[in-house]
């Protein structure tokens, strides 16, 4: 579903809105509100706005503007920062006049206590949580669990950028360029390269399936792997093939390959196979024509057994 641009808009304004303002809707702390007005208003105004109000205030802080426990916590870095200069009775300045140690005091205790009670609120909530796109990384393991293969289409991709803390997954710095919306069809188009058509729907093959050729490797490198993940041991099947083939000198001569297969606990479906790739002379010694391929390396390997059984055999 795709929203009109003005839904869009609210949807990420909603989204991206500092949690602050949330807090600032909720009901005040009775406590907190009647602490500022009787003892942090007056110390302020006794001891800090000399410095810090008017058009040119101290540090840029001006502290005639907090008149509400929600405007203190609105810029409540600024506060924490008064709270340290405050205790280490760096602020007012030595030349200034000092205030008690009891006012003093409960300034600390009433910035700690603002902090304490927005902790309480925010308990469990991780802040605003911006929309992002995917990292390279993440972008690479979704596609490859979509398509079953290990394409890695970020390639040429820009290195993604990392924050202050050094984490690259972060939405202030994924965000979606103009030059990297393009590279990110790029990649579309070349994992769609990668589709092939199955009977029963498509899948997604290691490399480009774009030409006859390709298709051709690719079914060929699915066959070969299906039998390369296959547990066979073709030493079972030779040693079957040979055994069915001095059945008589063995004292079986009534077994078939199925029977051959069962006693010797390979695939009864397999076996025949095996002994038809293998053919009658395969295990005889005798000279064949012009062999190549991997037919020619199956039958050189069934041609290792003995020619006639032997007692280590029986």
């Amino acid at each position: 579903m795709i929203l009109p641009p003005s839904h869009t808009a609210k949807l990420l304004i909603a989204c991206t809105v500092p949690f602050t303002a949330s807090l600032a809707a909720e009901a005040p702390n009775p406590a907190l509100e009647r602490g500022f007005t009787q003892n942090v208003r007056p110390f302020l105004n006794d001891y800090c706005v000399g410095c810090h109000s008017g058009k040119t205030p101290a540090a840029q802080l001006d502290l005639k503007s907090f008149t509400t426990v929600s405007s203190v916590v609105q810029d409540f870095g600024h506060w924490s920062l008064l709270m340290e200069r405050i205790e280490r009775q760096e602020m007012p300045p030595k030349p200034m006049p000092q205030p008690p140690a009891d006012r003093r005091q409960k300034v600390i205790d009433w910035v700690k206590s603002v902090r304490a009670d927005e902790l309480r609120k925010t308990a469990g909530d991780p802040g605003p949580v911006l929309a992002r796109r995917l990292s390279n990384s993440e972008y690479n393991y979704t596609i490859r669990d979509l398509t079953g293969v290990d394409l890695r289409p970020t390639k040429e991709f820009p290195v993604d950028p990392a924050n202050q803390a050094g984490f690259d997954n972060t939405g202030e710095t994924l965000n979606m360029s103009p030059a990297l919306f393009n590279k990110y069809l790029a990649a579309a188009r070349e994992v769609a390269d990668h589709m092939a058509l199955t009977p029963d729907g498509f899948i997604f093959a290691p490399g480009p399936v774009l030409s006859e050729t390709d298709r051709d490797q690719f079914a060929i490198r699915r066959i070969v792997d299906f039998y390369e993940s296959q547990p066979t041991d073709y030493a079972d099947y030779f040693e079957a093939a040979w055994r069915y083939k001095y059945r008589a000198g063995l004292g079986k001569p009534a077994a078939t390959l199925t029977s051959t297969a069962v006693a010797s606990k390979v695939s009864p479906k397999y076996l025949p196979l095996v002994w038809s790739i293998l053919g009658e002379n395969a295990t005889s010694g005798q000279p064949r024509k012009v062999e190549i391929g991997p037919i020619a390396s199956f039958r050189s390997c069934g041609r290792r057994y003995p020619r006639r059984p032997q007692a280590r055999w029986i």
